[in-house]
């Protein structure tokens, strides 16, 4: 995984005992889009959020236009299920792309995608363990799609909340921005 986010792990994870070797250093490696009107919709005991399934369809149309190797990764089934419906309705590769966190566990690919879905209670993010393999299976960068304002206040102690803090303010994207932003260096 990449230096920055491979260090962030270490320190808040590992007790500084991970160590880094990568090509990638920087920041740059981790981004935030930050979907202000999604909101978090029951589905029996889980959970989606409908317009984080709309920006991860929107950046996996880039990312298979750039002929980039990613997979999108989400903790709730019924969001996984939504994500691979919309990219076959978008006509991209849909077998092989999307897994809830669980199911990715020993995984990686260049680029991932994560869908957190939550926006107003942590859930599965008050779950180290699971939220440590959420963060650390991209091998060159990944985006996080999430409400930033979550983020910022609910989730601010959450290991993502501090990954954001860790994070220039340019990290950020906003997700109507996605389709023209210049997402990694």
């Amino acid at each position: 995984m990449p230096t920055h986010i491979g260090d962030f792990i270490s320190t808040h994870v590992y007790d500084e005992q991970l160590k880094s070797s990568h090509s990638i250093i920087g920041p740059e490696c981790c981004r935030f889009v930050d979907i202000a009107k999604g909101v978090e919709i029951s589905e029996g005991r889980s959970w989606k959020n409908l317009h984080e399934v709309e920006v991860a369809i929107t950046i996996a149309r880039r990312f298979t236009k750039e002929k980039k190797s990613f997979r999108i990764i989400t903790p709730y089934n019924p969001q996984r299920n939504l994500l691979e419906k919309g990219l076959t309705k978008a006509g991209l590769p849909w077998k092989d792309k999307c897994f809830n966190i669980d199911a990715f566990q020993g995984n990686e690919d260049d680029y991932i995608v994560i869908s957190l879905v939550r926006s107003a209670k942590l859930g599965f993010m008050k779950e180290m363990r699971r939220t440590n393999v959420m963060l650390t299976r991209c091998k060159k960068a990944m985006i996080i799609c999430t409400s930033r304002k979550f983020i910022e206040g609910p989730a601010a102690d959450s290991l993502v909340g501090k990954l954001s803090r860790s994070l220039p303010d340019s990290a950020w994207t906003k997700g109507e921005e996605v389709k023209g932003a210049r997402l990694f260096v």
